[in-house]
């Protein structure tokens, strides 16, 4: 069945209901009015099914498939999937169906398929071929190709577009003969305005640099940017206007704050690309955005590799099994996810949550929380929350004599790890998402920042937008000359292991939309402020 399906997946796209024969034969083979550049909204809901086999709010559009003995949901197999996004034809199967472009499909040719030679197309002889199965002589196509059945208003919007297919007019917004407009929500006014500053300098060092090696296929990238001050607001009106007004081909690197949710479904509705989001935390809902590709674990894994650190008795403690632990966590988007995350995966490996504690941000509450906690004895202390309460946390810890091992994540806590007490600091264990140097060769990103002179004020955001840059240039080199945004993610789902020198190895498919799993958990040299490495990355355990 899996053989016939990917022969099956030669579509044309895509078919009529049969009622309708007589009138779609009547149709004419006259000229579509076109506007001067650009598609019309008929030719692009004509190339939504080309795409994707999708009908709109129309009827479903239907493939059949053997001779009529199967029937799926044309979404299964667009016209894309084996003639190409481009409409030049590609080899599916160990077949080489044709190309789809007019010019093409107007001229006589001889079926590699067949190997019979055709006549040139018309609109009305086209219309048979799709729904029907028949060339222009009435001799029957590959019986891999499968027959469609839509509605005549379908019909008509798949050929005005297979008119603009591969032309000048058929590009996305952004990509030009010799450009590729790039875009970048960052807060550029607010709290968080140095990070933005920082990121944008970054990206744009980057970009300079290739473009100086004349760019990619001929075309130079142009970073476009919009403030978003840092809000969730601001986030969702800087995407849309850089979208909407600006025109950008793919997003790379924008700030995400918490909250951003309208702004990723904004994403998704408008089909633009989001490469290496700015972010604490990915934000990953339950089905995967195809548009969005974060570079980085998400709290969640991070404390679900956390689980299995202390439950695998790596951490250097009195020789018991651990089995009590307790959660302290902030209210907060990301605070909740790792929570979540925590909880199912300490279930998974049998451990007991004696305590959980809203963290509720002030001092008191850290000595109320440690004087509850004594009497439950917990092996070890989860906390989700701010630098300053996990600094407060630990120093009541401390004072209490409480010992337990004390685990976050790096992300959240940062320098201020280094501000713990010796005796708490000694028993840390935190989650580190990102590259250890010891790990990775920092060289290129280090000579780029020399190079232009920018300083590394937000280090952290700062590698993250540079590998951004890396991947989606490294997309864009993969898609080749014809690029479209539909070409890019096909690119990213392919990515395996790219190295971009300041993160883990990234690696995309259509299922997966984080590039790095896992974390190496770390300890705490006070004496050198810095980090030590405790294991190699660990992928959470399913």
């Amino acid at each position: 069945m899996r053989l016939t399906l990917r022969i099956g997946q030669l579509g044309l796209a895509l078919m009529l209901v049969v009622p309708a024969m007589t009138a779609w034969l009547g149709s004419g083979d006259g000229a579509v009015a076109q506007p001067a550049s650009g598609l019309s909204p008929q030719e692009k809901r004509g190339k939504q099914i080309f795409l994707k086999g999708e009908g709109g709010e129309r009827a479903e559009i239907k493939a059949t498939l053997n001779n009529g003995e199967l029937e799926m949901p044309a979404s299964a197999f667009p016209c894309a999937n084996c003639h190409g996004l481009r409409g030049e034809g590609t080899k599916e199967g160990g077949l080489q169906p044709p190309p789809l472009v007019w010019a093409a499909l107007t001229s006589p040719a001889k079926s590699a398929l067949t190997g019979r030679e055709r006549g040139p197309y018309t609109e009305t002889s086209l219309k048979l071929a799709i729904s029907l199965g028949l060339d222009p002589s009435g001799a029957k196509l590959h019986s891999g190709m499968p027959r469609y059945r839509m509605t005549l208003a379908q019909m008509s919007d798949l050929i005005a577009y297979l008119k603009k297919l591969g032309q000048e007019a058929d590009a996305d917004p952004g990509v030009g003969e010799d450009l590729i407009k790039v875009g970048a929500a960052l807060p550029l006014t607010g709290p968080l305005q140095r990070i933005g500053e920082d990121v944008k300098l970054v990206v744009a060092a980057y970009f300079t640099e290739i473009n100086s090696r004349g760019g990619i296929y001929g075309r130079k990238f142009e970073l476009v940017t919009a403030d978003s001050r840092g809000d969730q607001t601001g986030t969702l009106e800087a995407t849309r206007r850089l979208v909407e007004q600006d025109g950008v081909f793919a997003l790379v690197a924008s700030f995400e704050p918490k909250g951003s949710h309208a702004t990723r479904e904004f994403l998704r509705s408008a089909e633009v690309p989001l490469i290496g989001p700015v972010t604490l935390s990915p934000g990953l809902p339950a089905v995967p955005n195809r548009y969005l590709f974060y570079l980085l674990p998400s709290f969640g894994d991070q404390a679900r590799s956390l689980v299995d650190f202390i439950a695998s008795g790596a951490p250097p403690l009195p020789p018991r099994r651990a089995e009590r632990i307790a959660i302290i966590y902030a209210d907060g988007e990301f605070d909740r996810d790792a929570l979540a995350s925590l909880r199912s995966q300490a279930k998974r490996c049998s451990l007991e949550i004696v305590s959980e504690q809203r963290d509720e941000s002030d001092a008191r509450s850290a000595a109320a929380i440690v004087e509850s906690l004594a009497p439950k004895k917990p092996d070890y202390i989860f906390f989700f929350g701010s630098a300053e309460n996990f600094v407060s946390l630990a120093r009541e810890l401390d004072r209490l004599k409480l010992e337990a091992g004390l685990l976050s994540s790096s992300v959240m806590v940062g320098r201020d790890a280094f501000s713990l007490p010796p005796s708490v600091a000694a028993r840390t264990y935190l989650a580190y998402p990102a590259s250890l140097p010891e790990r990775d060769d920092f060289s290129e990103f280090t000579a780029l920042i020399r190079s232009a002179g920018i300083k590394l004020r937000s280090a952290a955001f700062q590698a993250l937008a540079y590998a951004a840059a890396r991947i989606l240039v490294e997309a864009v080199r993969a898609s080749g000359r014809p690029l479209s945004r539909a070409a890019l993610i096909g690119s990213l789902e392919q990515l395996q292991n790219f190295k971009t020198g300041v993160a883990p190895p990234v690696t995309f498919n259509p299922n997966r939309r984080v590039g790095a799993t896992g974390s190496y958990i770390v300890g705490i040299d006070l004496a050198h402020r810095r980090y030590v490495e405790l294991t190699d990355r660990l992928v959470p355990k399913e």
